[in-house]
């Protein structure tokens, strides 16, 4: 028999869009937590469950992902912002924390300048790069293959985890919680092969409305803790040239993003602390570092109160 969720599922509506999210519970101060592009909420389910023991938890799926959907098939920040502020509107959150995951920066960067008197404190999960620099647009053209899928990967969902799994979590042995992120992230069709929710086209919209967006970051009040880790990505493969080729974005690419983003934060935010955890990629910190990642988010928020 399988399990009761520790979660209550549900949706928020307006006229322009329909947003599904997950409510922990808990006590405490809110604390909403935003995934990134081709994710769910479901790849929190570990740190929620720890952290509502603390905090109220909260994770919504963005516009065009999962259950979400885009009436008006914009995907542009001010949308994602807005989306953001009908969920805290929606829930009763008079004032929130909130934590963003890599292009989930965004969203939170904004609506904390736009809405001061509801943001207590920010979380910056691997998401201290502001997208619209140079930088990411090389590290797109430098990945020995697509972040989409191929034909021959959507060939069935087995083809799909196993492209899945090699791609984003090559340092992560295969659990739960990957398998969750990766049922809310596709649609099995009848013929056995598989679309990714977003789909490639609007994967593609939301990352370049992404790129458009430029951080104001000397505009931001509410104290921000910035969380960083390294390699940005593991190889994919221990094919040696993929080895050497993904060794090459780490030390000539991401290392100097890295340091340059760091100083912008230390120069432009009011009030930033900047870590770094010890073990795990962009993608799989959360799991590699997961009890240092509770901890620290803890230590930050109850620092507040």
């Amino acid at each position: 028999m399988e399990s009761k969720p520790e979660y209550i599922e549900s949706f928020i509506q307006s006229e322009n869009v329909k947003i599904h999210y997950l409510d922990w519970g808990g006590s405490g101060q809110p604390l909403v937590l935003i995934h990134g592009l081709g994710d769910s909420p479901y790849i929190f389910q570990e740190i929620a469950s720890a952290l509502k023991t603390n905090f109220r938890i909260i994770a919504y799926s963005r516009r065009g992902h999962y259950k979400s959907v885009a009436l008006d098939a914009r995907y542009n920040n001010d949308e994602l912002v807005s989306d953001l502020k009908l969920l805290v509107d929606k829930l009763n959150l008079k004032k929130v924390n909130l934590l963003g995951w890599s292009m989930g920066g965004n969203e939170i960067s904004e609506f904390a300048i736009r809405y001061p008197d509801r943001t207590n404190r920010l979380i910056y999960l691997e998401a201290g790069y502001d997208m619209s620099d140079k930088e990411f647009e090389i590290l797109l053209k430098s990945l020995p293959q697509s972040f989409l899928p191929s034909p021959l990967d959507l060939q069935t969902l087995d083809s799909y985890r196993k492209w899945y799994h090699s791609f984003w979590f090559p340092d992560i042995e295969w659990n739960e919680t990957i398998e969750s992120n990766l049922k809310a992230s596709i649609h099995v069709n009848k013929d056995s092969s598989i679309t990714t929710i977003p789909d490639d086209c609007i994967s593609k919209l939301i990352l370049k409305s992404a790129m458009k967006y430029h951080r104001k970051y000397d505009k931001i009040t509410a104290p921000a803790l910035i969380i960083y880790t390294r390699p940005f990505f593991y190889p994919s493969s221990q094919d040696p040239s993929i080895v050497k080729l993904y060794t090459s974005i780490e030390i000539d690419l991401m290392s100097d993003w890295r340091i340059k983003s760091m100083n912008r934060i230390r120069r432009e935010f009011n009030n930033a602390t900047i870590i770094e955890m010890p073990n795990g990629s962009h993608t799989s910190l959360i799991f590699s570092s997961r009890d240092r990642l509770i901890n620290s988010i803890r230590t930050f928020l109850f620092d507040f109160y």
